[in-house]
């Protein structure tokens, strides 16, 4: 059984920071293709929430987020309870962590 995905305002725009990167510098194809992994990888996690590792600064911040790797460069960062998959932000690994906590809402 899976977990029901629900998006944050951060991930939703940092998926669309990243895909429109995409789509400028290496075409519709990459997009999609992009697009595609993002979303798959979205599912997988929904129904193995553990597959990934808990990221290093989640005691920083008093979350447990974990980060999925889809590409070299663009992690998934998520938490997640019994019952939902809660989508934190699409990170590309290029970004400090600080920046994307403080686009997250935390301040440390």
């Amino acid at each position: 059984m899976s977990l029901e995905i629900r998006w944050s305002e951060p991930a939703l725009q940092s998926l669309a920071e990243v895909l429109e990167y995409t789509f400028n510098e290496f075409g519709e194809q990459q997009y999609i293709k992009l697009r595609k992994l993002v979303m798959d990888a979205v599912r997988r996690i929904s129904f193995s929430p553990y597959i990934a590792a808990i990221e290093p600064y989640s005691d920083d911040v008093g979350v447990e987020l974990r980060g999925y790797l889809i590409i070299p460069h663009i992690k998934i960062i998520y938490s997640f309870t019994d019952t939902n998959l809660y989508v934190e932000y699409i990170k590309n690994t290029y970004l400090s962590e600080e920046t994307m906590l403080e686009r997250m809402g935390y301040n440390l």
